[in-house]
């Protein structure tokens, strides 16, 4: 700033000539209006305080459940992030899912999609693993029978149009035959809950001569299974397969007692031995007893086929029932070579034939197997599927045929 120029005597002069001002007012006068206003200023020097502390007290009431809150936030966060911390060890374990948790809340409920997608993935990867080992076979095999006993019923389907065989597997219970066995589980079978007629147990008691190898049948006068030719037609179907499995040579029909079953059309029948053509060869096929199902049961036709060969030929084809599905398709192509000397069929898939390690060929494969067993194969080598598995059969080695088809449980 610029010094002034102006001397001390100079602006007492010019002080001096400024205009003198007078207050013609009496001095009481003064006095009193002095003493007003230093008294209005005492009383808003009183009020100012007492508002301002008024102020101070609510804001203080404000201010203060505020801080305890952000106190407590910033705990709940400081615990959160512990969380996080030992989270995300774990989720670095499970392949970083949580690894955005400490971005801020917008980025945190974009993670959250995120991590439930990856949940949902492994999820959905851990199922496919389940299937991929759970066995998706069928039939039973000899490892599956360790010192028990197969039994294997013949069940009608649903609409009772041909018979689909069933096979458990149970203690072999001490003095009990393999008839008995047979005759104590019928009531056990749950057909319904395998989409099948119910069927079981058979009405009728049953006598097994086992030194004879000859069963008695006798049925009540109100028998119903000669109530049609079809029901007449299934029940020489159960009972077929029946003999067979438990190596029965023939069937005596009595009605309380008295010898012979009145079966209508065929008249009375007083003893039945299956024709040679009924223990025949026969081609296997898929039955699905409802369209969700994946795994088939698999189904022997009724009519007889000549060769082996013939046989898989009509599995490509189908038999005209629409519920009996072709069991070859017809991307899998092969040729069979035989060896009678050892009761050994190789199947030589030619080329461009799709085989892959999955269920839907593990279940071509065991009606081929299964039909083999028909035509008094052992075993079945597979060659040039230029696969090493197809589900629990080592392709490195021939195949026992099954000892049994369509393999259930019951529990009860």
């Amino acid at each position: 700033m610029r010094k002034s120029e102006w001397s001390d005597e100079q602006i007492e002069e010019l002080l001096g000539q400024l205009p003198k001002i007078i207050d013609e007012r009496d001095p009481q006068e003064i006095y009193q209006n002095i003493s007003i206003k230093l008294s209005r200023r005492k009383h808003k020097v009183w009020i100012m305080p007492t508002a301002a502390t008024a102020a101070a007290l609510l804001l203080l009431f404000i201010l203060v459940p505020s801080l305890f809150n952000f106190q407590n936030t910033e705990e709940k966060s400081m615990e959160s992030a512990d969380k996080s911390s030992s989270g995300a060890e774990i989720a670095m374990e499970k392949k970083n899912i949580t690894q955005d948790k400490e971005q801020n809340s917008t980025n945190d409920e974009s993670a959250v999609p995120f991590a439930a997608k990856e949940s949902n993935d492994m999820n959905e990867n851990i199922g496919l693993r389940s299937i991929e080992a759970e066995d998706q076979s069928t039939a039973v095999y000899e490892e599956d029978i360790a010192g028990r006993e197969v039994l294997t019923y013949a069940i009608p389907d649903d609409n009772v149009e041909f018979i689909v065989p069933v096979s458990i597997i149970v203690s072999n219970e001490e003095n009990k035959t393999k008839f008995k066995l047979f005759e104590d589980n019928m009531k056990r079978l749950t057909e319904n809950d395998w989409g099948l007629y119910d069927y079981y147990p058979l009405m009728a008691e049953l006598k097994y001569e086992e030194d004879k190898k000859i069963l008695n049948f006798d049925v009540p006068a109100n028998q119903s299974y000669s109530f049609s030719g079809s029901t007449e037609n299934i029940l020489s179907q159960v009972l077929t397969s029946t003999m067979k499995s438990l190596n029965i040579k023939e069937t005596n029909f009595s009605t309380d007692g008295n010898p012979g079953i009145d079966f209508g059309y065929n008249g009375t029948i007083e003893k039945f031995v299956p024709g040679d053509d009924q223990f025949g060869n026969h081609a296997y096929y898929f039955y699905y007893p409802s369209k969700a199902e994946s795994k088939p049961f698999i189904v022997p036709n009724s009519e007889e086929v000549s060769t082996i060969e013939d046989a898989f030929s009509s599995m490509r084809k189908g038999t005209g029932n629409e519920k009996l599905i072709p069991s070859i398709p017809e991307d899998i192509q092969f040729e069979t070579v035989k060896g009678p000397a050892e009761n050994k069929l190789t199947i030589r898939f030619k080329k461009g034939s799709t085989i892959n390690d999955d269920a839907k060929t593990l279940h071509t494969i065991e009606a081929i197997l299964l039909t083999a067993k028909e035509f008094n194969y052992d075993a079945v080598k597979l060659e040039n599927a230029q696969i090493d598995k197809i589900g629990k059969f080592n392709l490195d080695h021939e195949i026992k045929v099954p000892v049994a088809a369509n393999k259930r449980t019951i529990t009860h």
